[in-house]
């Protein structure tokens, strides 16, 4: 099962980053924005699965 997590945690980042980007796009009006946090969620998934998946057993 944990060598399944990570697949899983990128399966939810997926519709998490598309409310963030139309969070951040209707607040801001600015598309760039909300593109660059959207790309920013799946950058901090990444770290938080590398950080957590990555070790020494």
């Amino acid at each position: 099962m944990k060598q399944k997590i990570p697949g899983i945690l990128f399966l939810l980042a997926m519709p998490l980053s598309v409310l963030l980007y139309i969070k951040v796009e209707a607040l801001s009006g600015s598309e760039i924005l909300g593109l660059f946090s959207a790309v920013a969620l799946y950058v901090v998934v990444a770290l938080v699965i590398a950080l957590l998946f990555n070790k020494k057993s």
